[in-house]
Protein backbone atom coordinates (compact mmCIF):
# COMPACT_ATOMS: atom_id res chain seq x y z
CA UNK A 1 0.00 0.00 0.00
CA UNK A 2 1.67 3.54 -1.00
CA UNK A 3 2.13 6.14 1.68
CA UNK A 4 2.00 9.68 0.29
CA UNK A 5 3.28 12.54 1.22
CA UNK A 6 1.45 16.30 1.61
CA UNK A 7 1.53 16.72 -2.19
CA UNK A 8 0.50 12.94 -3.14
CA UNK A 9 3.13 11.79 -4.16
CA UNK A 10 4.08 7.72 -3.05
CA UNK A 11 7.10 8.39 -0.74
CA UNK A 12 7.63 4.38 0.65
CA UNK A 13 5.02 1.61 1.06
CA UNK A 14 3.42 -0.63 3.45
CA UNK A 15 3.87 -4.32 2.82
CA UNK A 16 0.31 -5.76 2.80
CA UNK A 17 1.21 -9.57 2.16
CA UNK A 18 3.75 -11.45 0.72
CA UNK A 19 4.55 -15.44 -0.20
CA UNK A 20 6.28 -17.78 1.66
CA UNK A 21 9.38 -17.38 -1.67
CA UNK A 22 9.04 -13.68 -1.20
CA UNK A 23 9.75 -13.91 2.82
CA UNK A 24 12.68 -15.89 2.78
CA UNK A 25 16.11 -14.42 3.00
CA UNK A 26 14.61 -11.15 5.73
CA UNK A 27 17.55 -11.03 7.94
CA UNK A 28 16.61 -11.20 12.11
CA UNK A 29 14.95 -8.25 12.92
CA UNK A 30 13.60 -7.38 9.39
CA UNK A 31 10.36 -5.27 9.59
CA UNK A 32 7.00 -7.71 9.89
CA UNK A 33 3.90 -7.93 7.33
CA UNK A 34 2.26 -4.39 7.92
CA UNK A 35 6.02 -2.36 8.17
CA UNK A 36 7.05 0.16 5.74
CA UNK A 37 9.08 -0.90 2.95
CA UNK A 38 11.66 1.62 3.21
CA UNK A 39 12.42 0.12 6.65
CA UNK A 40 12.27 -3.09 5.43
CA UNK A 41 14.79 -2.97 2.66
CA UNK A 42 17.17 -0.93 4.44
CA UNK A 43 17.51 -3.73 6.99
CA UNK A 44 18.12 -6.45 4.06
CA UNK A 45 20.12 -3.45 2.07
CA UNK A 46 18.33 -3.97 -1.41
CA UNK A 47 17.07 -0.46 -1.38
CA UNK A 48 20.18 0.86 -2.58
CA UNK A 49 19.85 -1.28 -5.78
CA UNK A 50 17.17 0.98 -6.80
CA UNK A 51 13.82 -1.59 -6.28
CA UNK A 52 12.01 0.57 -3.93
CA UNK A 53 12.46 3.66 -6.25
CA UNK A 54 11.58 1.68 -9.48
CA UNK A 55 8.10 0.85 -7.11
CA UNK A 56 7.62 4.54 -6.53
CA UNK A 57 7.85 5.60 -9.79
CA UNK A 58 5.38 2.98 -10.68
CA UNK A 59 2.64 4.11 -7.66
CA UNK A 60 3.35 7.51 -9.22
CA UNK A 61 3.25 7.44 -13.31
CA UNK A 62 1.07 3.99 -13.27
CA UNK A 63 3.69 2.80 -15.73
CA UNK A 64 4.90 -1.12 -14.96
CA UNK A 65 8.81 -1.56 -14.32
CA UNK A 66 11.24 -4.58 -15.44
CA UNK A 67 15.20 -5.09 -14.12
CA UNK A 68 17.07 -7.28 -12.29
CA UNK A 69 18.87 -6.60 -8.74
CA UNK A 70 21.50 -7.84 -6.77
CA UNK A 71 21.06 -8.26 -3.25
CA UNK A 72 23.37 -7.75 -0.94
CA UNK A 73 23.42 -9.23 2.67
CA UNK A 74 26.00 -9.35 5.42
CA UNK A 75 28.23 -12.32 5.42
CA UNK A 76 27.03 -13.56 2.68
CA UNK A 77 29.80 -15.53 0.28
CA UNK A 78 27.88 -14.83 -3.34
CA UNK A 79 24.66 -13.50 -4.12
CA UNK A 80 21.45 -14.39 -6.45
CA UNK A 81 20.46 -12.20 -9.36
CA UNK A 82 16.90 -11.32 -8.71
CA UNK A 83 14.65 -10.43 -11.40
CA UNK A 84 11.31 -8.19 -10.70
CA UNK A 85 8.14 -6.64 -12.21
CA UNK A 86 6.35 -4.19 -10.74
CA UNK A 87 2.55 -3.28 -11.61
CA UNK A 88 0.06 -0.78 -10.15
CA UNK A 89 -3.04 -2.22 -9.06
CA UNK A 90 -5.83 1.14 -8.86
CA UNK A 91 -4.12 4.17 -7.15
CA UNK A 92 -2.35 2.94 -3.96
CA UNK A 93 -1.62 -0.55 -4.35
CA UNK A 94 1.81 -1.78 -6.00
CA UNK A 95 2.58 -5.75 -7.24
CA UNK A 96 6.50 -6.94 -6.97
CA UNK A 97 6.92 -10.01 -8.53
CA UNK A 98 10.63 -11.58 -7.91
CA UNK A 99 12.15 -14.26 -9.19
CA UNK A 100 15.30 -16.08 -8.02
CA UNK A 101 16.77 -17.62 -11.03
CA UNK A 102 21.07 -18.32 -11.19
CA UNK A 103 20.86 -17.87 -15.14
CA UNK A 104 18.95 -15.11 -14.97
CA UNK A 105 20.24 -11.47 -17.03
CA UNK A 106 19.95 -7.72 -16.33
CA UNK A 107 18.14 -6.60 -18.41
CA UNK A 108 17.63 -2.58 -18.30
CA UNK A 109 14.88 -1.08 -16.26
CA UNK A 110 11.98 -0.95 -19.15
CA UNK A 111 9.11 0.26 -18.97
CA UNK A 112 6.03 1.15 -21.80
CA UNK A 113 6.62 4.03 -24.22
CA UNK A 114 4.91 7.18 -23.17
CA UNK A 115 1.41 8.26 -24.62
CA UNK A 116 2.12 10.49 -27.28
CA UNK A 117 4.18 7.46 -29.28
CA UNK A 118 2.71 5.02 -31.93
CA UNK A 119 2.64 2.13 -30.32
CA UNK A 120 2.22 0.09 -33.93
CA UNK A 121 5.56 -1.30 -33.14
CA UNK A 122 4.37 -2.96 -30.43
CA UNK A 123 3.08 -5.98 -32.64
CA UNK A 124 6.47 -7.46 -32.33
CA UNK A 125 6.77 -11.01 -30.91
CA UNK A 126 8.76 -10.21 -28.47
CA UNK A 127 6.50 -7.41 -26.87
CA UNK A 128 3.73 -9.62 -27.01
CA UNK A 129 5.13 -12.33 -25.31
CA UNK A 130 6.33 -9.83 -22.13
CA UNK A 131 3.00 -8.78 -21.96
CA UNK A 132 1.48 -11.89 -21.90
CA UNK A 133 4.40 -12.83 -19.29
CA UNK A 134 3.22 -10.25 -17.41
CA UNK A 135 -0.24 -11.15 -17.33
CA UNK A 136 0.31 -14.20 -16.49
CA UNK A 137 2.37 -13.03 -13.34
CA UNK A 138 -0.41 -10.79 -12.53
CA UNK A 139 -3.68 -13.37 -12.97
CA UNK A 140 -2.11 -15.85 -10.83
CA UNK A 141 -1.38 -13.77 -7.87
CA UNK A 142 -4.65 -13.37 -5.92
CA UNK A 143 -7.78 -15.36 -5.38
CA UNK A 144 -9.36 -12.56 -4.45
CA UNK A 145 -11.86 -11.05 -6.59
CA UNK A 146 -11.10 -7.44 -6.29
CA UNK A 147 -7.43 -8.20 -6.44
CA UNK A 148 -8.31 -10.48 -9.34
CA UNK A 149 -10.50 -7.91 -12.09
CA UNK A 150 -7.99 -5.19 -11.25
CA UNK A 151 -5.13 -7.51 -12.27
CA UNK A 152 -7.43 -8.15 -15.51
CA UNK A 153 -7.69 -4.65 -16.66
CA UNK A 154 -3.87 -4.13 -15.07
CA UNK A 155 -2.88 -6.66 -17.64
CA UNK A 156 -3.62 -4.05 -20.35
CA UNK A 157 -2.90 -1.02 -19.36
CA UNK A 158 -0.59 0.50 -20.49
CA UNK A 159 0.68 -1.68 -21.98
CA UNK A 160 -1.58 -2.58 -25.03
CA UNK A 161 -4.36 0.19 -24.23
CA UNK A 162 -4.46 3.30 -22.03
CA UNK A 163 -7.65 2.71 -20.46
CA UNK A 164 -9.13 -0.78 -19.64
CA UNK A 165 -13.27 -1.39 -18.32
CA UNK A 166 -14.21 -4.82 -17.27
CA UNK A 167 -17.69 -5.79 -17.79
CA UNK A 168 -18.93 -9.05 -16.45
CA UNK A 169 -22.74 -10.73 -16.82
CA UNK A 170 -24.74 -10.61 -13.54
CA UNK A 171 -27.43 -13.40 -12.75
CA UNK A 172 -30.12 -11.90 -15.16
CA UNK A 173 -27.45 -11.12 -18.46
CA UNK A 174 -27.02 -7.49 -17.61
CA UNK A 175 -23.01 -6.42 -17.73
CA UNK A 176 -21.99 -4.65 -14.74
CA UNK A 177 -18.92 -3.11 -14.53
CA UNK A 178 -16.09 -4.67 -12.55
CA UNK A 179 -13.27 -3.07 -12.65
CA UNK A 180 -11.65 -0.14 -14.90
CA UNK A 181 -8.33 1.31 -15.15
CA UNK A 182 -6.48 4.55 -16.98
CA UNK A 183 -2.95 5.35 -16.85
CA UNK A 184 -4.26 9.09 -16.46
CA UNK A 185 -6.34 9.47 -13.25
CA UNK A 186 -8.21 12.49 -15.18
CA UNK A 187 -9.22 10.15 -18.03
CA UNK A 188 -9.93 7.96 -15.39
CA UNK A 189 -12.12 9.86 -13.66
CA UNK A 190 -13.81 10.82 -17.24
CA UNK A 191 -13.77 7.14 -18.02
CA UNK A 192 -16.10 6.40 -15.03
CA UNK A 193 -18.52 9.12 -15.65
CA UNK A 194 -19.21 7.95 -18.92
CA UNK A 195 -19.62 3.99 -17.43
CA UNK A 196 -21.49 5.51 -14.74
CA UNK A 197 -23.84 7.10 -16.92
CA UNK A 198 -23.96 4.71 -20.03
CA UNK A 199 -25.09 1.18 -18.59
CA UNK A 200 -24.45 -0.67 -21.29
CA UNK A 201 -27.63 -2.99 -22.80
CA UNK A 202 -27.74 -6.97 -23.12
CA UNK A 203 -29.34 -6.18 -25.58
CA UNK A 204 -27.67 -3.15 -27.84
CA UNK A 205 -26.59 -4.14 -31.44
CA UNK A 206 -23.40 -2.79 -30.73
CA UNK A 207 -21.04 -2.27 -27.96
CA UNK A 208 -20.21 -4.54 -24.82
CA UNK A 209 -23.77 -5.92 -24.76
CA UNK A 210 -23.35 -7.33 -28.43
CA UNK A 211 -19.94 -8.63 -27.50
CA UNK A 212 -21.48 -10.45 -24.31
CA UNK A 213 -24.47 -11.67 -27.06
CA UNK A 214 -22.94 -12.88 -29.87
CA UNK A 215 -19.24 -13.76 -28.57
CA UNK A 216 -17.58 -11.97 -31.18
CA UNK A 217 -15.13 -8.71 -30.81
CA UNK A 218 -15.96 -4.78 -31.85
CA UNK A 219 -14.12 -1.59 -32.85
CA UNK A 220 -14.27 1.44 -33.01
CA UNK A 221 -13.72 5.15 -32.41
CA UNK A 222 -16.33 6.61 -30.47
CA UNK A 223 -16.38 4.97 -26.66
CA UNK A 224 -20.04 5.61 -25.94
CA UNK A 225 -20.77 2.97 -28.73
CA UNK A 226 -18.80 0.48 -26.63
CA UNK A 227 -21.30 1.23 -23.61
CA UNK A 228 -24.58 1.51 -25.70
CA UNK A 229 -27.60 1.79 -22.84
CA UNK A 230 -30.03 1.47 -25.44
CA UNK A 231 -31.18 -1.82 -27.75
CA UNK A 232 -32.01 1.14 -30.64
CA UNK A 233 -29.45 1.82 -32.73
CA UNK A 234 -28.37 5.68 -31.89
CA UNK A 235 -30.40 5.79 -28.80
CA UNK A 236 -27.71 5.54 -26.78
CA UNK A 237 -25.77 8.41 -28.37
CA UNK A 238 -29.36 10.79 -28.15
CA UNK A 239 -29.16 10.41 -24.63
CA UNK A 240 -25.69 10.70 -23.03
CA UNK A 241 -26.13 14.17 -21.34
CA UNK A 242 -21.91 14.73 -21.08
CA UNK A 243 -18.64 14.60 -23.10
CA UNK A 244 -16.91 11.27 -23.23
CA UNK A 245 -13.20 10.36 -23.71
CA UNK A 246 -12.33 10.55 -27.50
CA UNK A 247 -10.09 7.90 -28.84
CA UNK A 248 -10.29 4.02 -30.66
CA UNK A 249 -11.78 1.31 -28.60
CA UNK A 250 -11.65 -2.50 -28.44
CA UNK A 251 -14.34 -4.73 -26.99
CA UNK A 252 -13.35 -8.57 -26.63
CA UNK A 253 -15.33 -11.21 -25.26
CA UNK A 254 -14.55 -12.99 -21.75
CA UNK A 255 -15.47 -16.46 -22.72
CA UNK A 256 -14.45 -20.08 -21.65
CA UNK A 257 -15.06 -22.87 -23.43
CA UNK A 258 -17.85 -21.13 -25.07
CA UNK A 259 -19.65 -19.75 -22.70
CA UNK A 260 -19.38 -16.04 -22.17
CA UNK A 261 -19.33 -14.53 -19.05
CA UNK A 262 -17.95 -10.75 -19.90
CA UNK A 263 -16.57 -8.44 -21.95
CA UNK A 264 -13.16 -6.21 -21.36
CA UNK A 265 -13.08 -2.66 -23.10
CA UNK A 266 -9.62 -1.68 -24.38
CA UNK A 267 -9.69 2.60 -24.91
CA UNK A 268 -7.21 4.40 -26.22
CA UNK A 269 -7.22 8.37 -25.36
CA UNK A 270 -5.95 11.33 -27.04
CA UNK A 271 -6.17 12.89 -30.29
CA UNK A 272 -4.65 11.17 -33.23
CA UNK A 273 -3.90 7.87 -31.10
CA UNK A 274 -3.54 4.79 -34.00
CA UNK A 275 -6.63 2.83 -34.14
CA UNK A 276 -6.82 -1.27 -32.70
CA UNK A 277 -5.08 -3.40 -35.56
CA UNK A 278 -5.79 -7.37 -36.16
CA UNK A 279 -2.68 -7.98 -34.20
CA UNK A 280 -4.16 -6.03 -31.20
CA UNK A 281 -7.25 -7.77 -31.51
CA UNK A 282 -5.58 -11.33 -31.38
CA UNK A 283 -3.47 -10.35 -28.47
CA UNK A 284 -6.28 -9.10 -26.67
CA UNK A 285 -8.48 -12.15 -27.10
CA UNK A 286 -5.52 -14.02 -25.98
CA UNK A 287 -5.54 -11.88 -22.58
CA UNK A 288 -8.98 -12.45 -22.25
CA UNK A 289 -8.99 -16.50 -22.72
CA UNK A 290 -5.89 -16.03 -19.69
CA UNK A 291 -8.09 -14.12 -17.74
CA UNK A 292 -11.48 -15.73 -17.60
CA UNK A 293 -10.13 -18.65 -15.73
CA UNK A 294 -8.65 -16.48 -13.24
CA UNK A 295 -11.66 -14.20 -13.31
CA UNK A 296 -13.80 -17.86 -12.75
CA UNK A 297 -11.99 -19.18 -9.60
CA UNK A 298 -11.78 -15.43 -7.97
CA UNK A 299 -15.81 -15.44 -8.40
CA UNK A 300 -15.72 -19.18 -7.36
CA UNK A 301 -13.48 -19.00 -4.54
CA UNK A 302 -15.73 -15.47 -2.69
CA UNK A 303 -19.17 -17.82 -3.21
CA UNK A 304 -17.15 -20.55 -1.62
CA UNK A 305 -15.65 -18.28 1.53
CA UNK A 306 -19.30 -16.53 1.53
CA UNK A 307 -20.96 -19.80 2.44
CA UNK A 308 -18.29 -20.61 4.74
CA UNK A 309 -18.68 -17.40 6.74
CA UNK A 310 -22.35 -17.79 6.68
CA UNK A 311 -22.00 -21.50 7.96
CA UNK A 312 -19.72 -20.50 10.72
CA UNK A 313 -21.86 -17.74 11.39
CA UNK A 314 -24.52 -20.42 12.08
CA UNK A 315 -22.65 -22.12 14.56
CA UNK A 316 -22.27 -19.29 16.79
CA UNK A 317 -25.13 -17.54 19.15
CA UNK A 318 -26.06 -14.22 17.30
CA UNK A 319 -26.25 -12.07 20.17
CA UNK A 320 -24.83 -13.11 23.76
CA UNK A 321 -27.70 -13.06 26.35
CA UNK A 322 -28.16 -10.69 29.09
CA UNK A 323 -27.73 -12.40 32.16
CA UNK A 324 -28.70 -10.28 35.51
CA UNK A 325 -25.60 -9.94 37.34
CA UNK A 326 -23.04 -10.79 35.18
CA UNK A 327 -21.19 -9.14 31.82
CA UNK A 328 -20.24 -11.14 29.06
CA UNK A 329 -18.31 -10.31 25.93
CA UNK A 330 -17.07 -12.83 23.02
CA UNK A 331 -14.45 -13.20 20.20
CA UNK A 332 -14.47 -15.38 17.24
CA UNK A 333 -11.53 -15.20 15.20
CA UNK A 334 -11.88 -17.35 11.84
CA UNK A 335 -8.33 -17.93 11.12
CA UNK A 336 -7.03 -18.06 7.66
CA UNK A 337 -9.13 -16.35 5.25
CA UNK A 338 -10.62 -19.07 2.68
CA UNK A 339 -13.62 -21.26 2.28
CA UNK A 340 -12.70 -23.69 5.71
CA UNK A 341 -14.57 -23.55 8.40
CA UNK A 342 -13.15 -23.84 11.73
CA UNK A 343 -14.27 -25.91 14.71
CA UNK A 344 -13.95 -23.36 17.41
CA UNK A 345 -17.23 -22.35 19.16
CA UNK A 346 -18.86 -20.49 21.88
CA UNK A 347 -22.51 -20.48 23.73
CA UNK A 348 -24.56 -19.58 26.44
CA UNK A 349 -27.60 -20.36 27.76
CA UNK A 350 -30.17 -20.76 30.23
CA UNK A 351 -30.75 -24.01 31.87
CA UNK A 352 -32.77 -23.32 34.45
CA UNK A 353 -34.68 -20.58 36.10
CA UNK A 354 -31.50 -18.85 37.80
CA UNK A 355 -28.91 -21.30 36.13
CA UNK A 356 -26.64 -20.37 32.86
CA UNK A 357 -24.65 -22.82 31.04
CA UNK A 358 -21.54 -21.68 29.58
CA UNK A 359 -19.86 -23.87 26.74
CA UNK A 360 -16.56 -23.03 24.88
CA UNK A 361 -15.13 -25.88 22.78
CA UNK A 362 -13.18 -27.13 19.92
CA UNK A 363 -13.63 -29.31 17.16
CA UNK A 364 -10.24 -30.94 15.72
CA UNK A 365 -9.96 -30.49 11.88
CA UNK A 366 -11.51 -27.60 9.48
CA UNK A 367 -13.72 -28.01 6.66
CA UNK A 368 -17.69 -28.97 6.25
CA UNK A 369 -16.91 -32.06 8.28
CA UNK A 370 -15.41 -30.18 11.45
CA UNK A 371 -18.81 -27.58 10.90
CA UNK A 372 -21.13 -30.48 11.22
CA UNK A 373 -19.82 -31.87 14.11
CA UNK A 374 -19.31 -28.47 15.65
CA UNK A 375 -23.30 -27.75 15.52
CA UNK A 376 -23.34 -31.35 16.62
CA UNK A 377 -21.59 -30.41 19.69
CA UNK A 378 -23.39 -27.35 20.33
CA UNK A 379 -26.90 -29.14 19.77
CA UNK A 380 -26.31 -31.66 21.94
CA UNK A 381 -25.30 -29.46 24.96
CA UNK A 382 -28.33 -27.79 24.05
CA UNK A 383 -30.74 -30.35 23.87
CA UNK A 384 -29.04 -31.64 26.90
CA UNK A 385 -29.15 -28.64 29.29
CA UNK A 386 -33.06 -28.44 28.92
CA UNK A 387 -32.91 -31.63 31.60
CA UNK A 388 -29.98 -31.23 33.73
CA UNK A 389 -27.89 -28.76 34.90
CA UNK A 390 -24.45 -30.92 35.37
CA UNK A 391 -21.88 -30.26 33.34
CA UNK A 392 -19.77 -33.16 33.52
CA UNK A 393 -23.65 -35.02 32.25
CA UNK A 394 -23.61 -32.51 29.28
CA UNK A 395 -19.87 -33.77 28.53
CA UNK A 396 -20.98 -37.43 28.09
CA UNK A 397 -23.80 -36.73 26.09
CA UNK A 398 -21.18 -34.96 24.01
CA UNK A 399 -19.18 -37.65 23.95
CA UNK A 400 -21.73 -40.01 23.24
CA UNK A 401 -22.96 -37.98 20.38
CA UNK A 402 -19.28 -38.10 19.04
CA UNK A 403 -18.90 -41.62 19.08
CA UNK A 404 -22.11 -42.47 17.42
CA UNK A 405 -20.80 -40.63 14.16
CA UNK A 406 -19.18 -43.25 11.33
CA UNK A 407 -15.59 -43.78 12.30
CA UNK A 408 -15.19 -42.38 8.78
CA UNK A 409 -15.59 -38.91 9.76
CA UNK A 410 -15.58 -39.17 13.51
CA UNK A 411 -13.42 -36.55 15.20
CA UNK A 412 -12.47 -35.56 19.02
CA UNK A 413 -13.15 -32.32 20.71
CA UNK A 414 -12.14 -30.51 23.50
CA UNK A 415 -14.70 -28.56 25.64
CA UNK A 416 -15.31 -26.52 28.79
CA UNK A 417 -18.51 -26.32 30.36
CA UNK A 418 -19.79 -24.38 32.98
CA UNK A 419 -22.37 -23.71 34.69
CA UNK A 420 -23.35 -20.25 36.54
CA UNK A 421 -25.92 -19.25 39.40
CA UNK A 422 -25.87 -16.04 40.68
CA UNK A 423 -27.05 -15.67 44.69
CA UNK A 424 -26.86 -13.24 47.37
CA UNK A 425 -23.21 -13.98 47.85
CA UNK A 426 -21.57 -14.33 44.33
CA UNK A 427 -21.82 -16.23 41.62
CA UNK A 428 -21.56 -19.99 42.17
CA UNK A 429 -19.28 -21.93 39.09
CA UNK A 430 -19.52 -25.38 38.89
CA UNK A 431 -16.77 -26.30 35.89
CA UNK A 432 -15.51 -29.84 34.02
CA UNK A 433 -13.19 -29.99 31.51
CA UNK A 434 -13.23 -32.24 28.71
CA UNK A 435 -9.61 -31.87 27.33
CA UNK A 436 -9.95 -28.38 27.28
CA UNK A 437 -7.40 -25.49 28.33
CA UNK A 438 -8.10 -24.30 31.76
CA UNK A 439 -9.98 -20.95 31.91
CA UNK A 440 -8.33 -18.54 34.01
CA UNK A 441 -9.40 -16.53 36.75
CA UNK A 442 -8.78 -12.95 37.53
CA UNK A 443 -9.84 -12.38 40.89
CA UNK A 444 -11.26 -8.45 42.11
CA UNK A 445 -7.50 -7.35 43.71
CA UNK A 446 -5.41 -9.02 40.43
CA UNK A 447 -4.31 -11.83 41.00
CA UNK A 448 -4.63 -14.49 38.02
CA UNK A 449 -5.41 -18.64 38.47
CA UNK A 450 -6.39 -21.29 36.57
CA UNK A 451 -9.12 -23.12 37.34
CA UNK A 452 -10.65 -26.62 36.60
CA UNK A 453 -9.11 -30.06 36.48
CA UNK A 454 -8.20 -31.77 33.25
CA UNK A 455 -10.21 -34.25 31.68
CA UNK A 456 -10.58 -37.24 28.79
CA UNK A 457 -10.89 -35.44 25.07
CA UNK A 458 -14.27 -36.18 23.93
CA UNK A 459 -15.06 -38.58 21.16
CA UNK A 460 -12.08 -40.94 21.92
CA UNK A 461 -13.09 -43.39 25.01
CA UNK A 462 -16.45 -44.50 26.05
CA UNK A 463 -16.32 -43.40 29.31
CA UNK A 464 -13.60 -40.12 29.67
CA UNK A 465 -12.55 -39.28 33.00
CA UNK A 466 -14.61 -35.85 34.22
CA UNK A 467 -13.70 -33.95 37.25
CA UNK A 468 -16.06 -31.31 38.45
CA UNK A 469 -14.97 -28.47 40.58
CA UNK A 470 -16.85 -25.49 42.42
CA UNK A 471 -15.73 -21.89 42.44
CA UNK A 472 -17.68 -19.02 44.34
CA UNK A 473 -17.24 -15.80 42.10
CA UNK A 474 -17.13 -11.98 43.55
CA UNK A 475 -17.94 -8.72 42.40
CA UNK A 476 -15.23 -7.52 40.08
CA UNK A 477 -14.06 -11.58 39.81
CA UNK A 478 -13.37 -12.08 35.50
CA UNK A 479 -13.41 -16.11 34.17
CA UNK A 480 -11.70 -16.16 30.87
CA UNK A 481 -12.52 -19.00 28.45
CA UNK A 482 -10.47 -19.65 25.27
CA UNK A 483 -9.30 -22.36 22.75
CA UNK A 484 -5.85 -23.39 21.91
CA UNK A 485 -6.27 -21.04 18.86
CA UNK A 486 -5.07 -18.21 21.11
CA UNK A 487 -2.25 -20.08 23.29
CA UNK A 488 -0.41 -21.51 20.33
CA UNK A 489 -0.49 -18.69 18.27
CA UNK A 490 3.08 -18.21 17.06
CA UNK A 491 6.04 -15.69 16.69
CA UNK A 492 9.46 -16.60 15.58
CA UNK A 493 8.20 -20.37 16.80
CA UNK A 494 7.70 -18.77 19.68
CA UNK A 495 4.16 -19.90 21.43
CA UNK A 496 2.00 -16.99 23.01
CA UNK A 497 1.01 -19.91 25.42
CA UNK A 498 -1.38 -19.25 28.99
CA UNK A 499 1.90 -17.06 30.31
CA UNK A 500 0.60 -14.76 27.77
CA UNK A 501 -3.15 -14.90 28.63
CA UNK A 502 -2.20 -14.30 31.93
CA UNK A 503 -0.48 -11.39 31.22
CA UNK A 504 -2.44 -9.45 29.87
CA UNK A 505 -5.41 -10.26 32.62
CA UNK A 506 -2.84 -9.35 35.33
CA UNK A 507 -2.57 -5.58 33.22
CA UNK A 508 -6.12 -5.14 32.89
CA UNK A 509 -6.80 -6.11 36.70
CA UNK A 510 -10.30 -4.00 36.81
CA UNK A 511 -10.91 -3.99 33.38
CA UNK A 512 -14.65 -4.99 31.95
CA UNK A 513 -15.26 -8.66 30.17
CA UNK A 514 -15.48 -6.19 26.91
CA UNK A 515 -12.09 -4.55 27.64
CA UNK A 516 -10.61 -7.58 28.42
CA UNK A 517 -11.29 -9.67 25.15
CA UNK A 518 -10.58 -6.33 23.18
CA UNK A 519 -7.16 -6.37 24.90
CA UNK A 520 -6.00 -10.02 24.58
CA UNK A 521 -7.58 -9.79 20.96
CA UNK A 522 -4.99 -6.87 20.64
CA UNK A 523 -2.22 -9.01 22.38
CA UNK A 524 -2.95 -11.54 19.89
CA UNK A 525 -2.40 -9.89 16.26
CA UNK A 526 0.43 -7.74 17.82
CA UNK A 527 2.38 -10.73 18.63
CA UNK A 528 3.77 -12.07 15.47
CA UNK A 529 4.70 -10.72 12.39
CA UNK A 530 1.41 -12.23 11.14
CA UNK A 531 -2.18 -12.68 11.67
CA UNK A 532 -3.67 -16.12 13.52
CA UNK A 533 -3.69 -18.75 10.86
CA UNK A 534 -5.47 -20.98 13.20
CA UNK A 535 -8.95 -20.11 14.19
CA UNK A 536 -10.50 -19.08 18.04
CA UNK A 537 -12.59 -18.57 20.40
CA UNK A 538 -12.56 -16.39 23.59
CA UNK A 539 -15.20 -15.69 25.96
CA UNK A 540 -15.46 -13.36 29.10
CA UNK A 541 -17.49 -13.70 32.03
CA UNK A 542 -17.23 -11.25 34.52
CA UNK A 543 -19.45 -10.74 37.81
CA UNK A 544 -20.62 -7.33 38.35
Amino acid sequence: MAVRDADGRAVDLCLEYANAAARTGHVPGAAPAGGPCGTLWSRTRTAGDGVLAACLDVLNTGLPEHGVFTPARKGAHRTTDREYRAFRLRNDRLMLVLRTDRHARAPERTRPRPDGEDRRDDGSARERLRILADAGALLGASLDREATFDAVTGSVVPSLADGCLLYLADDTGHPVLAALAHGDPRRQRELRDLAEASLPHPDARDGVGAVIRTGRHERGTDVTRALNPSPHPGEGSRTRRRPSPAGPWLAVPVARSGTVVGAMVLVRSGAGRSPFTEEDVRLARELSCRATPAIQNARHHTEQAEVARRLQESLLPRALPDVPGLELSALHHPGQKGTLMGGDFYDVFPSGPQDWTVTVGDVAGKGPRAAALTGLVRHTVRATGRSTTDPAALLRAVNAALLDEPPSTRRFCTTACATLRPDGSGTRLTLVLGGHPHPLLRRSDGTVVPVGHPGTLLGVVSEPRLRTVHHTLESGDLLLFYTDGVTEHRSNDVMLGEAGVHAVLARTPRASAEATVRLLAEEIAAYGPRAPTDDFAVLGVRVR
